[in-house]
């Protein structure tokens, strides 16, 4: 009984290598390809570059003052306009009020000079009548007009004064005016020096504001690379944000004249130029100066190529070549080569569209003329 079912477990096993060996034979061995197109080809290069800002204001105080209120902290991003610091104008007001009262009470009393001065001139053209007709005499005539002369005198003077106070109270008004500091452009708020209850002075910063508005990328490229750099050239930035990376586009804008030695990451010396670049930051996204991103340079863009990752290639019989499936078999497709980066390649000869590429050619037996069973990369 015993050697009976040790028969029927061998027949099993013997069928299933039978079995797997047919399955191997008719569905020949599996390998994921990718199916050849056209599309744009862009070779590039990617250096680290940094947010700063083009310009940057220094706010101060154009009177030593007390400050009352500060409004913003480190690190606020304000917009043009807003309040950002009230001094202490108790004086100045003490000192408008006294002005203003002042100056109604000479209005009274001007009205009442130039009231005299009606008086007066009315005297005395009514003397000069009398003199003129022989009725006053020559001492009444000049004593009418030294009274004019006084009363306008007197107008005269009053008026000054008013004009004096006048130009104290604009001049108390702007300086009012000039404690309470408003950013002239948006920006964000930096070496923050204000506190409240602190001194004001002109001599020391209140606060510096990087301009928002006109922020630039600055990227350092080495030097056997500047030359593919042009001003008003392309580039893409990519912002590494914790779920994905977010890309926008740029400019280059400016190239310096000079490279600057620099230690690179492994501690080698290299010369770098810096290339200054204008991103177009989308609305709503916030890289304030000092943040960092990729700063892809666009050297060049083949449009329909056929394109293949590089690691397909190798060599044969001293040329290029690679896999490509063909009536369900692998076969060796001698190629031409193209422009490359670190990842792909352009075939300039030797490959069609929808042409099958096998993506691993090191597969354990692969090899010309070996069937296959195929998958399209990418496809369920």
């Amino acid at each position: 009984m015993q050697k009976k079912w040790k028969l029927i477990f061998g027949a099993v096993i013997a069928v299933a290598i039978i079995g797997f060996i047919f399955t191997q034979l008719t569905q020949g061995l599996h390998v994921v390809v990718q199916k050849v197109e056209e599309q744009d080809f862009t070779r590039s290069f990617t250096e680290e570059g940094v947010v700063v800002a083009e310009g940057e204001h220094a706010i101060r105080s154009l009177y030593t003052a007390r400050i009352e209120r500060l409004l913003v902290q480190e690190g606020d991003r304000v917009e043009e306009g807003d309040l950002l610091v009230v001094l202490e104008d108790k004086d100045l007001s003490y000192g408008l009020a006294e002005l203003e009262a002042g100056l109604s009470g000479l209005n009274v009393e001007l009205e009442q000079a130039r009231e005299n001065q009606a008086t007066a001139e009315r005297n005395y053209n009514r003397v000069l009548d009398l003199y003129e007709a022989g009725v006053a005499v020559e001492v009444e005539l000049e004593e009418a007009e030294s009274q004019l002369s006084q009363a306008t005198a007197a107008v005269a003077g009053i008026e000054a004064r008013q004009k004096a106070i006048v130009s104290q109270l604009e001049r108390l008004r702007n300086q009012m005016a000039n404690y309470r500091i408003y950013a002239p452009i948006a920006g964000i708020v930096t070496r923050l020096e204000a506190e409240e209850k602190g001194l004001a002075s002109p001599q020391v910063p209140l606060l510096t504001l990087l301009n928002r508005e006109e922020q630039q990328v600055e990227a350092r490229i080495l030097t056997r690379d500047v030359y593919q750099v042009s001003p008003g050239m392309p580039v893409n930035l990519i912002f590494k944000l914790a779920d994905r990376d977010l890309e926008f586009p740029g400019k280059v804008t400016g190239i310096a004249s000079y490279a600057e030695e620099t230690l690179s990451s492994l501690g080698l010396e290299e010369e770098r130029v810096k290339v200054t670049v204008i991103p177009e930051i989308p609305n709503g996204v916030k890289i304030d100066p000092g943040y960092k991103l990729d700063v892809e340079f666009i050297t060049e863009v083949i449009s329909n190529a056929l394109v293949v990752p590089g690691t397909v290639l190798f060599t044969y019989d001293g040329e290029d070549a690679l896999f490509v499936v063909e009536e369900d078999r692998a076969q060796v497709r001698q190629v031409t080569t193209g422009a490359e980066t670190r990842r792909e390649v352009v075939i300039t000869s030797g490959l069609e569209e929808e042409d099958l590429v096998i993506l691993d050619p090191q597969l354990s037996g692969l090899g010309a003329g070996v069937r296959v069973s195929y998958q399209i990369n990418g496809a369920s």
